[in-house]
């Protein structure tokens, strides 16, 4: 039996319709994590789309996570987040 390790995935879009809800459910179906941005939608139509997409990962049992208030992380349910409070960051400037 031969075993195939695939890297782990990570799509980002950045939705303006409805439809990009079908591209994050496809996504996650294929165990890539999806990171969404919601800015270019009106409020009760970005709402729309992640219900569906918050429906397709939590029926993966997946995760849902907020980063701010338009951009959202869902993951499948082997990948864990771990966010570190913002006044604990340590940023290096070069």
């Amino acid at each position: 039996m031969i075993f195939c390790f695939l890297p782990p995935e990570l799509l980002i879009l950045h939705c303006s319709k409805h439809a990009d809800a079908f591209i994050a459910g496809a996504a996650i179906r294929e165990q890539k994590s999806v990171l969404i941005n919601t800015q270019a939608m009106e409020p009760k139509a970005a709402q729309r789309l992640l219900d569906f997409v918050a429906g397709a990962v939590h029926a993966l049992s997946g995760n849902a996570l907020r980063i701010s208030a338009d951009c959202f992380l869902f993951t499948p349910y082997q990948v864990l987040v771990d966010l570190m409070p913002s006044d604990e960051l340590d940023f290096v400037h070069t």
